[in-house]
């Protein structure tokens, strides 16, 4: 009796051990399916941050992007108006000449309208389009004037830059009045500096060259700088804005054409 009962439990343990080992690894297996998703979405919540912080950095990255124009474009007003200041100083005498002209000059530089040449400050009063004489071309150049916008502006062509005697130059052609035409010169002159500006379509910001160049406008001569504008073809190729206005002449968009213009042989 007492022999078939330690059988019994010997069959027993048997069976129980294989259950117990079963169970334990179940519960093993659980908390390993348990901890792996939790990792998973740790992981994913991590992800989510990180996009998230991509996000802000992309973000501030615009905004020190648009930061660094508004920087540029007030810098380069800065030294427009340094630049100015040092000609007015130097030529403060030539120019209250050149706006007065002599008593035997008169009939000769006297515009067509009949209206006065020049205000009640002394700025001499001009048209929305002039036609203005150019060193670096050896001609005159129908422009059009606008005193809202800050720069004064070439749109050219074929814009290239390359090394003369240690220092940088820019050869660009006046941009075409069509596809058909092919745009005046080229022409030289040293690179003064570059400008990074945004497209008014709201393309990427793109470097353009910046030149000093001598130009001549009825008896006003100023050194003005131009941004050169990259245009496949442009009616006007030449703006003048505030940069050369700003102290010696005013708009009136009533009129045009108010100076005469000079000829090929013109010299400064």
């Amino acid at each position: 009796m007492t022999r078939h009962k330690n059988n019994h439990m010997k069959s027993c343990h048997i069976i129980i051990l294989p259950l117990l080992v079963l169970s334990f690894t179940g519960c093993a297996q659980k908390r390993l399916i348990e901890a792996l998703q939790a990792s998973q979405q740790t992981s994913e919540q991590r992800i989510l941050v990180q996009e998230e912080q991509l996000a802000t950095q992309r973000q501030q990255i615009s905004y020190l992007e648009e930061r660094n124009l508004d920087l540029a474009d007030a810098l380069f007003d800065l030294q427009q108006e340094i630049e100015n200041l040092k000609f007015s100083q130097k030529h403060q005498s030539s120019q209250a000449k050149s706006i007065s002209p002599k008593p035997s000059q008169a009939t000769s530089e006297k515009p067509a309208m009949q209206e006065p040449q020049v205000d009640e400050s002394g700025k001499v009063i001009l048209g929305t389009v002039e036609w203005v004489w150019f060193d670096v071309m050896g001609g005159s150049v129908e422009a059009q004037l606008d005193d809202k916008l800050r720069s004064s502006s070439i749109y050219a062509s074929n814009i290239q830059l390359f090394e003369r005697d240690g220092d940088q130059w820019v050869r660009f052609q006046l941009a075409p009045a069509s596809s058909d035409d092919t745009g005046a010169g080229p022409y030289e002159s040293p690179l003064l500096r570059k400008v990074r500006v945004r497209p008014a379509n709201g393309d990427d910001p793109e470097s353009r060259p910046i030149v000093r160049l001598k130009v001549k406008l009825g008896t006003l001569i100023e050194d003005t700088e131009f941004t050169l504008v990259n245009r496949d073809t442009a009616e006007s190729p030449v703006v003048l804005g505030r940069s050369f206005l700003r102290d010696i002449a005013v708009v009136d968009e009533k009129r045009q054409h108010t100076q005469r213009k000079h000829s090929e042989n013109s010299s400064l």
